[in-house]
């Protein structure tokens, strides 16, 4: 059964009925904490502000399959620890939006399936523990492509979450519920994942950035894998500044997570206290082959060509990038690796959930046919391949990832670059009745490892069902491990191309 007790936290907060006035939409961290150390802000204020906006929003949106029962109560502890002087953490009663699958002990893990929708994992994963130590205030499990699978947020528990731009639009996926949920105004920052698209081409539908750190940075441990090569753990929020924040508490070492054994690689003392960079003289290699020439391309390219014009402008040095072997399509074939290593991760981590786990195998899943038909072709290569990570296919394209790699690291050497620059998608969101692909550009970022920083770089021009267009995503990749610099490039970008609108959904 979906917890939805929005009545019942209605009445919790009608005492507190001036918060369902507070425009959380416009405020961020440093906000937040700002007007609760100098009062009269109070969690409950927030969280009944939080309650206002799910109930205007979520039924249009289908943006959360749960919402957190104990918000309220929550609320309340963090008012109370205020009130005692005791120390605060650094996302004291921010409200937070976590994907539905990350594990939570006191919530169900569904995955969007209904086969997994009264999942209760013992424990919370490692990322949800760091964020309840810093104080957020979490809402709930949002919506997301049914086990992160496809990149269309369907789940056949809660259907298809919708673009707040246009809702006759896709919110792309797999992580579009916590995209939407921060880019209305519901959560101020969530968090999500990411095996090849799901938090960049979210963020460029959503209107919000997305930080897909170097992998290593954030433990996966307690989040329902699709590939020990591919996923990250990362985070969204109205600004770099918010998203950088965010993403600092989740970093660190997790002994359980071997890939985290490289975080030291990052000054974590210093990371997350994003500075915008000076443009000037920076090199933004721009790689002309993730562009589109159709029609159909032209609103996006009309888009990023006026937000390259004003880094010009601000003197950054665009360094054109004319070469085949950035092509996404091909790519997409060659270097991602997830199918083949989803089965043996999915059913350890069913294995994990102990004798209470509703299924225990990949073909348990598929026979039960209660998935959406997004999931179809990607189950079926789940199910046939007997010993997937022997295939002589799958050593192949590992070995073309790391010819990759090494490709784009000297050419950022050659080249002497800064960052890499391309359209997160070579076409704007699609309609629900479009049947051609997105053109989606992120795959070189996560098969290789590489951070990357989707951000709104501006709007397509208006029509009927958009009346302020919709977002286009402007997405950079930093070298691994350099991520801070990274970081500040994006926000000094954000500032020059200032492309954000905020969708007019109401209450």
């Amino acid at each position: 059964m979906r917890l939805w007790p929005l009545a019942c936290l209605t009445m919790i907060f009608a005492q507190n009925a001036h918060g369902q006035d507070l425009d959380l939409s416009s405020l961020g961290i440093s906000d937040l904490l700002k007007r609760q150390a100098e009062g009269p802000l109070s969690c409950v204020q927030i969280a009944s502000a939080v309650t206002a906006r799910i109930e205007a929003l979520d039924e249009r949106l289908k943006v959360f399959i749960t919402v957190n029962p104990k918000l309220a109560e929550t609320a309340r502890a963090l008012d109370a620890a205020r009130v005692s002087g005791a120390p605060l953490g650094p996302l004291h009663c921010v409200p937070l939006a976590v994907k539905d699958n990350f594990n939570t002990f006191d919530m169900p893990t569904s995955g969007g399936s209904v086969l997994l929708r009264d999942s209760r994992p013992s424990e919370d994963s490692f990322a949800v523990a760091r964020l309840r130590a810093a104080g957020a205030l979490i809402i709930g499990k949002t919506n997301l492509d049914e086990l992160a699978v496809a990149g269309s947020t369907i789940s056949s528990i809660r259907g298809q979450t919708l673009n707040p731009y246009d809702q006759s639009r896709f919110a792309a996926g797999s992580s579009g519920g916590s995209a939407v949920a921060v880019s209305t105004g519901i959560a101020t920052v969530a968090i999500g994942t990411e095996t090849v698209n799901s938090l960049r081409n979210a963020a460029n539908s959503a209107g919000v950035v997305a930080i897909r750190p170097t992998r290593g940075l954030v433990s996966r441990t307690g989040v329902i894998p699709l590939s020990t090569t591919m996923d990250v753990v990362g985070s969204f929020g109205r600004t770099v500044a918010d998203a950088a924040i965010l993403l600092k508490v989740l970093s660190g070492r997790d002994p359980l997570d071997p890939w985290t054994t490289s975080v030291e690689a990052i000054r974590l003392d210093s990371f997350g206290k994003v500075v915008p960079a000076e443009l000037r003289g920076k090199r933004i290699g721009v790689l002309r082959n993730l562009f589109g020439h159709s029609p159909e391309h032209a609103p996006v390219n009309a888009v990023m060509a006026d937000a390259l014009n004003r880094l010009r402008s601000a003197g950054a040095e665009i360094v054109d990038i004319d070469d085949t072997r950035f092509d996404s399509e091909k790519s997409y074939e060659d270097l991602n690796v997830n199918n083949y290593e989803f089965k043996p991760l999915f059913e350890r981590y069913l294995a994990q959930l102990g004798p209470k786990a509703p299924i225990k195998t990949v073909r348990e899943y598929v026979d039960a046919d209660k998935y959406p038909p997004t999931m179809r072709s990607y189950l079926a290569n789940a199910v046939k391949w007997q010993a997937p990570l022997e295939m002589q296919e799958y050593l192949q394209k590992l070995a073309a990832i790391a010819d990759m790699r090494k490709f784009v690291l000297d050419l950022f050497e050659s080249k002497k670059l800064d960052v890499l620059a391309y359209p997160m998608q070579k076409r704007a969101s699609l309609r629900l009745t479009d049947t051609p692909k997105p053109e989606r550009n992120g795959i070189f970022a996560s098969a290789l490892g590489f951070p990357a920083i989707d951000l709104p770089a501006g709007m397509t021009a208006p029509d009927a069902a958009a009346p302020d267009g919709v977002p286009v995503g402007l997405d950079l990749i930093g070298r691994p491990f350099d991520d801070e610099a990274l970081q500040a490039i994006a926000a000094g970008v954000e500032r020059v191309v200032a492309g954000r609108r905020p969708p007019r959904v109401g209450p």
